[in-house]
Parts: C-alpha cells; structure tokens; sequence
C-alpha cells in the first residue's frame, strides 16, 4: 500500500470515528426515547457484597425509577465478573471448580440486590454462553478494523488490579529494610513482566476520547478533568490478552487458543450483550454507565474507545460517585472494616438503608460511614419529620371524620397570616427541583428540597393548632381545621410521589394512607395543589386507609 493510501485510509477511518461520536452527541440532545438503558458494573467475585457494590446499585436504581416515573421503558442491568485469575485463585482456596465457586459467589449478590429492593431488569453473568459469544464477535471487529496486533508486552503488571500499569503510573517505596514497585494511583505491588500477547492501539484515540470528553458526557465534571490530565500525558498501547498458561479461567481469543481474553475487555461487554438482547425497541449507546470512580478510568477511556475502534457509539452518559470510608479510611478485606449491607438493612430495614446511602453520599467526595450519623438521620428525617406528619395529620384527635378532607378558599384567606401561601408555592416549585437534582444524580439536593417543605408544613401545623379547632364547632373552625390537614396531605402526597425512587416501600405506605391508588402514582399525577386552583380533585371526602401502624419506628442505638 502507497504511502498515498495509507493517508487516505487513514484520513477515511478517523471521519468513521468521528461520525460514531457525533451519533452519539445527537443522540444526547434529542433524547425523546421512550427508553433508557442504565447499568451498573459488574461485580467482581473475590468477596462479599459490601456497602460500596450496593451504592452503585442504588444510585442506578434511583435513576431507573425517576426514568420510570417519567413514563420511559427502562432496561436496568446488573451483574457479576467471573473471569480472570483472581477469581481462578479464590475457587482453589476453597475447593470448588471456577464455575461451583461463580455460581455461589453470583448468588450472594443476586440475593444482596433483591434484599435492598434494586428494581433490575437483567442480571448478567460473563460465563453466560450469549456474552462469551458477545465478547468473540467484539474481538473480531476490532481484529477486522485494524486495531489489534500482537508481539511481545513488557511492563509493570499488577496481579490484584489483573492489569498492566504504565511506567509512569509506578514508583518505589521503602517498606521496612526492603524497597518495592507500586501503583501510584492504587498503592497495589507491580512486578516487571514481559509476555506474548494482544495488543490494543490506544495512542490511536487520544483525540477522540478528548472531543467526547468535551461534551460533559462524565459526571460529576471534577472527573472529567482527571480523565483528560490522563489523557493529555499520553496513552499506551493497551495488553488485552493473557496467555493461557498463565491464567487459563477466561473468554477464548478467537482462532487462538493460547490466549484469552483480558478480563477488563470482557467484563466491558456485558453492557454490549445486555442491550443487543434486551429487547427490540432498545438502542445502544448504553443511556448512563454508573460506577465507581476506581474504575473511572476502564469506563471512560478503554470503554469507548473499544466502542468506537468496534463501529458502537461510546456511552451517553458515565456516572460517577466516589467512595464510603470507615474512621476516613478506604475500606478493604485486610483492614477488616468492610461494611455488610445485610446487618444495616436488618437493623434498619429496607427503605432506611436505601435512604441513608442516597441522603449522606455526595457523589463528587468520599463519605465517612458513622453508625452515629445513620441513626440521627433517619430518626430525624424519616421519623421525627416525614412519619411525625403523617401520623399527625391522619390521627383521629385531629381528623375525627378519617377523610381527605376538602379546601375552602375561604378558610385559606382567614390563614394569610400563617405561612399557608409559602407552603402551596415552594411544594409547588418540588417537581422540577426534584427532577432536575435526580436526573443529574444529586439525590441528596432533592432530598434536602423536600425536607425543606416538609419541616416548613410540619411549623405550620404547630402555628395553626389544629388541635384547638377540631375542639370548635362552628363552621368556619371545622372549614380552616380541614384546609389545614388538605394543605398537610397534599405535602405528603406530593413529596411521597417525589420521594418514590428513593424510599419505594415507605412511600407506597403513605400514598396507600392518603388514598392515592397505584394507578395514580406516576410523574403525570403530580399535579400540585388541584383544589386551591380550582380544579377536580378526587381524593376530597375519599376515606383514609384504617392502618395505623407507624411509617418508621424509632431506631434505638
């Protein structure tokens, strides 16, 4: 091939990927899709589920509600990575076959999501047949684009990482007389290695990956900026094989038997496999990829630059968070401060697990796990604030008649001098604040709107005493006192609806005790405040529910 066409093949290759990216971009900005398509990663199986796996899960349960709510079709998928050496070596230590110890391990998760309600839709696992099959087809277009190469690699690998770290990414460090090579980024042991293997042409989308970047695709964008630093310090040739002698648990390489599959490259296509068989109507790119900002660096350049060298559109959108810490230390298996999900969910139940883990975390900053905390808020917010309201305004001293009861205009004048209007206009405005702050991931902004409203709504039942006018007979009392617990319902009615991805179970409690029926539990029926502004309102004189059980009991410490 002249020099001539090489440029022009070149020059063809590199519009190809350009118009991929774009495609994508477009995608973005005009997504009216009635789906979206959210994952989380898979899990590694060299341990138990702990509070970090279920963070990633919660976030991207949270976004697959509010998706739902919005009416979307929502293609929510979840799973465990089983290939790789790790895995080979924890199936040895304990005696069982790799797939015996995969099939144990991946239940324990499947278990650990159920138990803290994660609404997926696919669980997938990367011994499946469909996603080995994935994997091979995804070899073979990058192998038939020109993309992969093989010959000797030599570099610092890392066994608990189970890849090669670049040399400018290692340094050394004196542990007690003796001087050893680690990850600067992990702190994990490398050793030098020089093997026979695949290689990936990653230098090749240096640009690429920094024209997608531009397009505030990462979230948090305090990500962003660590990718492109990564970026602009230049990129290597990436190691996406292993020989088989070394690590014989993997995806074959097709029409080499020698090789496997890097697990990373494997473990990446499950996205690929669930949304090319999850159903007709979906299309790729993945909406939204949530994960931890440890693997930020898999997910946001190996991962779409894969996708794009393969002819995919890289993801619409990664999601980041950042990690719980234990006295402001990572927590891991050696330190002994691993997190169990399942003593938390048992001591606090389902919905006060899910609420902790979505209030306290800040998705751009660690968050240091307190016992303490857990206890203060969820007595505080749950308890004391939202379950304080409810029983208050349904309780029969205060609500004789057990009814939704209906809205006089004429009683809500003789209130101007309460905080009634504020309470209709700032639960008014919950809707859009709420939708914006859940879409963009800040589940705690949204949160702290609607304790706002509802600290507010619960000041004003102590500045109107409804208590003293239950006790009046007249009927401009009875009129106010019923204006007051309608302007109390509609608060709870509205932010129970909002609060739905977060709290489902607690949520259904009140929408069940106010009279909202399943069918009228969507994004379409928050309509704020229907009687103040004239218009039907069919829970008015709808009786309550007669269970009287507390929404959330008072945790003790």
């Amino acid at each position: 091939m002249t020099a001539h066409m090489k440029c022009f093949q070149f020059n063809k290759m590199k519009l190809l990927y350009l118009k991929i990216i774009n495609r994508a971009f477009a995608s973005v900005k005009t997504n009216n899709s009635s789906s979206y398509f959210v994952t989380t990663p898979i899990f590694y199986l060299n341990g138990v589920p702990h509070i970090g796996h279920l963070q990633s899960c919660l976030y991207a349960d949270a976004f697959a509600r509010i998706n739902r709510l919005l009416g979307k079709e929502v293609i929510f998928s979840t799973g465990t990575d089983e290939h790789g050496l790790k895995v080979l070596q924890a199936a040895e230590t304990n005696k069982l076959t790799p797939i015996d110890y995969c099939d144990e391990m991946s239940s324990t998760f499947e278990k650990a999501f159920k138990e803290a309600n994660i609404s997926y839709t696919h669980f997938i696992r990367t011994t499946n047949v469909k996603h080995k099959e994935m994997v091979q087809d995804f070899w073979c277009k990058l192998d038939k684009n020109g993309h992969i190469s093989k010959g000797k690699y030599t570099g610092w690998y890392s066994v608990i990482e189970e890849a090669f770290v670049p040399t400018a990414q290692v340094k050394e460090v004196r542990e007690g007389s003796q001087f050893k090579t680690v990850s600067i980024e992990t702190g994990s042991p490398v050793e030098r290695m020089e093997e026979e293997n695949y290689v990936f042409c990653l230098p090749k989308f240096q640009n690429d990956l920094l024209y997608w970047l531009s397009k505030d695709v990462v979230k948090p964008l305090i990500f962003a900026d660590d990718l492109k630093k990564w970026i602009e310090e230049g990129l290597t040739d990436l190691s996406i094989s292993r020989p088989r002698t070394r690590c014989s648990w993997g995806v074959p390489v097709p029409n080499d038997e020698t090789q496997v599959v890097y697990v990373w490259l494997d473990a990446l296509v499950n996205y690929l496999t669930v949304g090319k068989n999850a159903a007709q109507s979906l299309e790729w790119p993945a909406s939204c990829h949530v994960i931890g900002k440890d693997i930020l660096k898999f997910h946001a350049i190996f991962w779409p630059a894969f996708l794009i060298a393969a002819g995919y559109e890289p993801p619409r959108e990664i999601f980041c968070h950042s990690h719980w810490t234990v006295n402001y230390e990572k927590m891991s298996k050696s330190k002994g401060n691993v997190i169990d999900p399942k003593l938390l969910i048992d001591k606090y139940d389902v919905d006060g697990f899910r609420y902790f883990l979505l209030r306290a975390s800040v998705p751009n900053s660690d968050t240091n796990y307190s016992e303490t905390k857990i206890h203060r808020m969820l007595n505080a917010e749950l308890c004391d604030t939202l379950g304080n309201l409810l029983s208050r305004s349904c309780a029969k001293s205060l609500n004789p008649q057990q009814i939704f009861p209906p809205f006089s205009h004429e009683a809500f004048c003789s209130l101007k001098e309460t905080n009634i209007q504020h309470i209709i206009d700032s639960t008014s405005k919950l809707p859009e604040t709420v939708k914006k702050h859940f879409l963009e991931g800040y589940f705690y902004k949204g949160i702290d709107s609607m304790l706002d409203c509802l600290r507010d709504t619960n000041a004003f039942v102590q500045h109107t005493k409804p208590w003293v006018l239950v006790k009046q007979q007249d009927t401009e009392a009875q009129q106010k006192l019923f204006t007051i617990l309608h302007t109390v319902l509609e608060v709870l009615r509205i932010c129970s609806l909002l609060l739905q991805p977060i709290i489902p179970t607690l949520t259904a409690k009140v929408l069940a005790k106010i009279g909202v029926s399943e069918m009228e539990r969507s994004w379409q029926n928050i309509i704020c405040f229907p009687s103040f502004h004239n218009l039907p309102n069919k829970l008015e004189g709808q009786p309550l529910n007669n269970d009287n059980i507390p929404l959330y009991e008072r945790r003790k410490s």
